[in-house]
C-alpha cells in the first residue's frame, strides 16, 4: 500500500534546543529527540552547520546519515538576508548577494527546499529596509538557481495587515515569482500570557490591542511556505497557554493549507534539557491531536 502523502507536515526547529546543543545535547541527541515525537521534518539554523558557511565533507556526510536514521526530511533552513553587516551603513545590492548565494547554496546541499529568510528590518513592526525589492528582485535569481523558496517571517509584534505584508504580495503578484513568500510564526496570534510569566517582576508585557485574529490568516495562506508553530508554555493537559492553536489550526485545515509545520519553542527554562523535552513533547501531542496524525 502507498504511504498517504499528508498536506500538513509536522516538524521541530533546533532553535527549540538553541541554548542545549551543542552543551548537554549533541546534533543526534536532537535528532533522536525528534524521531521520538514522529515528527517527519527539521528546520536549522545557519548557526548549526560546522564552519557555516563551508562545513566539512564529514559534517554533510553525517546529516544525510541522521536524515535516513531518523527518516527526517530537511524542512527549513533558518538564516538571514543581511544587508546590515556595518553599523554606519547598508550593504548595496551587489555587496549583499554573495552572502544570499552562499547560503542558498548551502540549504541546496542540505537537501532545503524552502529558507526562512529574515531580511534587515528598521522598526518594532518589522517593516523591512528601503530598497528591499531591489534585493529581492536580484535575489531571487539565486533562489531560482538553487530551487530554493525565500520565506520572509510574519513575527511578533508585526500584524498581518500591516502595508508591508501588502507590499510583499504585491511583489509576489507582480514577479509572478514561486520563490519568495511567508514564513507564519504563531507568535502573532499570541493573546495571553500564562501566569508564569505575567508573575515575572519588572518585565514589560506586550500589548495585545490590535490582535492578528486567526482568519486573518487566510489572506497570505496562498503565499505561505512554511509555518513557525510557536509555542510559550505547554500546560499538563497538552494545551498551548498563551495562543490560540486551535482556532489558527483550523484556518490551516481549512483552506487546506499544504506545507511544514515548524514546533518552535521560546518559552522559558530553555537552559533546562528536561524541561525543553517535555514542553516540545506536549506541544506535538497537542498537534497530533487537531491533525488526527
Amino acid at each position: 500500500m502507498q504511504k498517504q502523502e499528508r498536506p500538513i507536515k509536522r516538524g521541530v526547529t533546533l532553535f527549540s534546543y538553541s541554548e542545549v546543543i551543542n552543551v548537554c545535547m549533541d546534533l543526534e541527541d536532537c535528532f533522536k529527540d525528534l524521531y521520538d515525537m514522529g515528527v517527519s521534518c527539521i528546520e536549522i539554523l545557519a548557526g548549526n552547520v560546522e564552519n557555516y558557511p563551508n562545513p566539512p565533507a564529514a559534517w554533510v556526510d553525517n546529516w544525510f546519515r541522521l536524515l535516513e536514521k531518523y527518516k527526517l526530511e530537511p524542512g527549513e533552513f533558518g538564516h538571514w538576508f543581511d544587508t546590515r553587516l556595518f553599523q554606519d551603513r547598508y550593504l548595496d545590492v551587489d555587496e549583499s548577494l554573495p552572502y544570499l548565494e552562499a547560503d542558498l547554496k548551502l540549504a541546496s546541499m542540505l537537501g532545503f527546499k524552502t529558507a526562512r529568510t529574515k531580511l534587515t528590518t528598521i522598526n518594532r513592526e518589522c517593516d523591512p529596509a528601503p530598497g528591499w525589492e531591489k534585493y529581492l528582485e536580484k535575489g531571487l535569481v539565486h533562489a531560482e538557481k538553487y530551487d530554493v523558496k525565500l520565506c520572509t517571517e510574519v513575527h511578533s509584534p508585526a500584524y498581518l495587515k500591516t502595508k508591508h505584508i501588502q507590499d510583499f504580495i504585491d511583489f509576489i503578484e507582480k514577479t509572478r515569482t514561486k520563490h519568495f513568500g511567508f514564513n507564519i510564526d504563531f507568535g502573532t496570534f499570541q493573546d495571553k500570557f500564562p501566569d508564569i510569566a505575567a508573575k515575572r517582576k519588572g518585565q514589560k508585557m506586550r500589548s495585545f490591542e490590535n490582535l492578528n485574529k486567526p482568519e486573518d490568516l487566510r489572506a497570505v495562506l496562498p503565499y505561505t511556505y512554511c509555518c513557525h508553530a510557536k509555542f510559550y508554555y505547554m500546560d499538563e493537559n497538552f494545551e498551548e497557554l498563551t495562543i490560540p492553536y486551535h482556532e489558527v489550526m483550523k484556518v490551516l485545515i481549512d483552506e487546506g493549507w499544504k506545507g511544514c509545520l515548524i514546533g518552535e519553542y521560546e518559552g522559558p527554562n530553555k537552559t533546562d534539557p528536561d524541561f525543553v523535552y517535555e514542553q516540545t513533547h506536549r506541544h506535538q501531542i497537542l498537534i497530533k491531536r487537531i491533525l488526527g496524525y
